[in-house]
C-alpha cells in the first residue's frame, strides 16, 4: 500500500514542478501575427503542450524513417505518375477535370470538344450498329450536330471537326464488317454410305 502513495506523491511533485516551470518559462511569440497585426489563431500553448507536440512529431518521424528503411514505400501503385493538380496549378478547374478523368465521365463540355472526341471514336461506334441504314442515320446526325455547333455564337473553342461523307462511311462500314466476318466455308454433305461407322 505504500507504493501507490509514493507514486502519487511523486506524480504530484512532478505536476507541481511543471506548473512552476510553466509560470517562469516565457511562451514563444507568433511573429507573423505581430507583423501583420492579426491576432493569433489559437490560444497560446503552454511549454508542456509544445513539448508534447514535439514528442509526437519525433515519434511520427521515427516511425516513417523505419518504414522507409524496411522499403514499405517502394513500388506503390501510383509511384512515378504525374499528379496533374500538383504539377499544373494554372487551371482553376483541375479538380473537375481530374474527377471526370477518374470517374470516366464523358459527353460534357463545349460542343467543339465533345465532337472531337466523338470523331475519334466514330468508327468503333459505327461498327456496333447492325444495319447500313442505322450507320447512315448516325453519320447524318453527327454531321448535323457539327453544322449546328459551327452556327452557334456562344464562344469557346472553334469547331474544327470535319464533316463525314455518308456514302463513304457506309462503304467503309460494310468493308470492315466483311473483313471481320468472313463467309463460312461450305462443308459438303456426306451421304449415308460415305459415313464411317
Amino acid at each position: 500500500m505504500n507504493q501507490p502513495e509514493n507514486s502519487d506523491a511523486a506524480l504530484n511533485a512532478a505536476r507541481y514542478a511543471m506548473g512552476k516551470a510553466s509560470d517562469q518559462t516565457p511562451l514563444p511569440v507568433d511573429e507573423y501575427a505581430q507583423a501583420t497585426g492579426m491576432a493569433p489563431v489559437q490560444k497560446p500553448k503552454t511549454p508542456l503542450q509544445l513539448h508534447a507536440e514535439d514528442e509526437a512529431w519525433e515519434v511520427a518521424n521515427s516511425v516513417l524513417d523505419e518504414a522507409f528503411a524496411r522499403g514499405e514505400f517502394e513500388n506503390l501503385a501510383l509511384s512515378g505518375q504525374k499528379i496533374d493538380h500538383l504539377t499544373n496549378n494554372n487551371d482553376p478547374d483541375w479538380w473537375m477535370k481530374s474527377m471526370m478523368r477518374r470517374e470516366q465521365i464523358t459527353g460534357l463540355g463545349p460542343p467543339a470538344l465533345t465532337l472531337r472526341v466523338e470523331d475519334e471514336h466514330l468508327e468503333q461506334t459505327l461498327d456496333r450498329l447492325p444495319t447500313p441504314a442505322a450507320v447512315r442515320a448516325h453519320v447524318e446526325d453527327f454531321n448535323a450536330r457539327i453544322i449546328d455547333a459551327r452556327r452557334q455564337l456562344l464562344g469557346g473553342p472553334p469547331v474544327i471537326t470535319p464533316l463525314r461523307e455518308v456514302d463513304a462511311e457506309v462503304f467503309a462500314w460494310q468493308s470492315r464488317r466483311a473483313v471481320a466476318q468472313p463467309e463460312p466455308a461450305i462443308i459438303p454433305k456426306r451421304r449415308w454410305w460415305q459415313r464411317k461407322s
